[in-house]
């Protein structure tokens, strides 16, 4: 199934959630307490919220997922980071693509790591030394990946994009490598008022889901005096209907992501590990 268009999603959330008719205000150009265009923008941002809060977006095929690495040897290694598109909020995994060196394909994902696992000084205790952990990797081949190094701001200003750093830093053999990162993302282009047929990016099976923050968002910026004296109450059950039906979606989701115990004896004492 591939869901509901942008055009049925209008109509039901006019029609069937905000009771929106023709004839509550007076007017030739007046038929609607809102406007397509402002019902439209409420559903993007219903989108926005809903992919946000429910991690339902998994994505490993658009451009956006891919970056080239570059050489790191010219500058600071903690300062070369690779700014990623504003819609990612979560990368999965990350694997490289063909070695330019020995031009075999990468066949396992990078390990994940950050700042303190790459080249922070350590200072060991009377009780334990590991001589690795103050030493740091020479460059060459990327191995690892962190997400909590350097903030950099977008060209709007705003400093929510994620930074993709990979260690140890790039040599100038390995610049130009494709990598191909699995993220978690939200929508990467708004439905609009000229597209009726478009179909949101979330699942088909919750695109009515999200148009209750949509609903939401309509009776809260409203007048009352015209909506009517229940709106607020109205408004506040879709909001609380939209959180129930992100949870329920969050909770698919980490289902699919769950990985099954499995439990070792004799091992170091007693342990469990997690299967590969």
């Amino acid at each position: 199934m591939a869901g509901w268009t942008l055009g049925a999603l209008l109509h039901e959330l006019r029609s069937n959630r905000l009771h929106d008719k023709s004839d509550q205000v007076a007017g030739s150009n007046l038929d609607y307490l809102w406007s397509d265009t402002t019902l439209v923008n409420y559903i993007n941002e219903a989108q926005r919220r809903f992919a946000r809060r429910s991690l339902c977006i998994r994505d490993a095929t658009s451009s956006i997922t891919k970056f080239t690495t570059i050489d790191g040897t010219a500058t600071t290694p903690w300062t070369l980071t690779y700014a990623l598109d504003p819609s990612i909020i979560a990368i999965l995994s990350v694997r490289m693509g063909q070695d330019p060196v020995s031009l075999a394909w990468d066949k396992a994902d990078l390990a994940r790591a950050g700042h303190d696992g790459f080249s922070t000084y350590h200072q060991p205790d009377s009780y334990f030394f590991n001589p690795s952990m103050l030493g740091n990797l020479e460059p060459g081949k990327p191995l690892a990946w962190s997400t909590d190094e350097v903030i950099i701001a977008d060209p709007n200003g705003s400093f929510s994009v994620m930074n993709l750093r990979l260690y140890p830093v790039v040599s100038t053999a390995y610049a130009g490598m494709t990598g191909q990162m699995r993220v978690i993302r939200l929508p990467i282009n708004d439905l609009t008022i000229k597209d009726l047929d478009a179909f949101p990016e979330i699942p088909a099976d919750h695109h009515l889901d999200m148009i209750d923050w949509a609903a939401y968002l309509a009776l809260s910026n409203v007048d009352t005096d015209i909506a009517g004296a229940g709106a607020a109450e109205r408004a506040d059950k879709f909001a609380a209907r939209f959180e129930v039906h992100c949870e329920d979606a969050k909770r698919e989701v980490m289902r699919k992501l769950f990985t099954p115990l499995q439990f070792g004896f004799g091992q170091n004492g007693w342990s469990w590990e997690v299967n590969p």
